[in-house]
């Protein structure tokens, strides 16, 4: 999924399963954060404040078989149920660390998050769970029961959804996965199964005594509402900026508290805490010469205080406990005697 579920639609899960329009952003910005946090910086090199953070997401899928393993099923396809009709394909392959729709993998990492109370750590979890649809019968693992059939696929190494490039994230797209028995994929379908499987987890937290009746209306209202912003197929994805215009609408809504949404801005929250040097080109610039540029830039917190109420610092801690607690959780699990990396 892309930041049209990972930010704007999980705000408006989080906001319609009771939690506040600011605690709804901050859910919703660690989950979509999940995704950008791409890069590893040491803060204040050398000092007693120095500070690393860990990646939550990388694009670079020819990394050590290690480093993406640390990251990918315990992030973005956690292992499910290989077993699940879902998973069933015409070559009757499974794979132990396929990753399949709310998965009780999933649950239990969400589970842990949701104990903490602690809103990043939540969001992190709502990212990973949430991606149990979008990236079914994919496995965070590098082997050929993820390879697809298409005319540059058997270039490209077999981890996740690189074969189906980014068709598993869109909203609005139908398209076709010739492994499974059932070809035709229709995301919209996925994205408010995902949706609804989301506000039930959250709203069972903020309100756990709701009326099963009125829980059941609540979600059947924010499906149709999201099914409303998502709107029609769209294969090119051209529509998107209409779709966050409608999402943004959706949250001024009563249900919905009644809130502007902020954009989502990926550098926001690592600005407002740390304040960068730059030295030749900027290092976290998209441009060709960021990755050549000799010079790399230094980086220091603004208020070294108050450091660790910045949200950027909030974030990284809760990646790391996320990485280590959903790691314990897998290994007595899926993870339990297959031949991996160690953590």
């Amino acid at each position: 999924m892309d930041h049209e579920f990972h930010y704007y639609l999980t705000y408006l899960i989080a906001a319609r399963a009771g939690f506040a329009p600011p605690e709804a952003q901050t859910l919703a910005w660690a989950s979509q954060y999940t995704d950008d946090n791409t890069a590893v910086f040491t803060i204040d090199r050398g000092l007693a404040t120095e500070y690393a953070n860990y990646i939550s997401q990388t694009m670079n899928i020819l990394k050590p078989q290690r480093a993406l393993f640390r990251i990918y099923p315990l992030f973005h396809f956690i292992p499910g149920d290989p077993m699940a009709p879902t998973a069933w394909r015409k070559d009757g392959a499974m794979h132990w660390l396929n990753t399949t729709p709310n998965s009780e993998n999933a649950n239990l990492i969400l589970d842990a998050a949701l104990a903490t109370g602690n809103l990043y750590r939540i969001g992190i979890a709502c990212h990973g769970y949430a991606d149990t649809w979008a990236h079914q019968n994919f496995a965070g693992y590098l082997n050929e029961f993820n390879a697809m059939t298409g005319p540059i696929d058997a270039a490209i190494p077999d981890i996740g959804h690189a074969d189906a490039r980014n068709a598993p994230d869109r909203p609005a797209l139908v398209w076709q996965d010739d492994r499974l028995l059932n070809e035709r994929v229709d995301n919209r379908a996925r994205f408010l199964d995902a949706a609804a499987g989301l506000y039930r987890r959250l709203s069972r937290h903020v309100a756990p005594r709701m009326r099963k009746k009125e829980r059941l209306a609540r979600e059947a209202a924010l499906r149709a509402d999201l099914d409303r912003c998502i709107g029609p197929e769209d294969p090119g994805n051209d529509r998107e900026e209409e779709r966050i215009a409608r999402y943004r609408e959706c949250a001024g809504a009563k249900p919905y508290g009644s809130r502007e949404m902020d954009p989502y801005e990926a550098d926001r929250w690592m600005d407002e805490a740390v304040e960068t040097d730059v030295r030749g080109v900027r290092d976290r610039g998209d441009s060709v010469l960021a990755h050549l540029d000799p010079l790399k830039d230094r980086y220091r917190w603004r208020d070294p205080a108050r450091r660790h109420e910045t949200d950027w610092h909030r974030f990284q801690e809760a990646v790391k406990a996320h990485q280590n607690e959903s790691w314990a959780i897998l290994e007595r699990r899926n993870f339990l005697g297959l031949d991996l990396p160690a953590l």
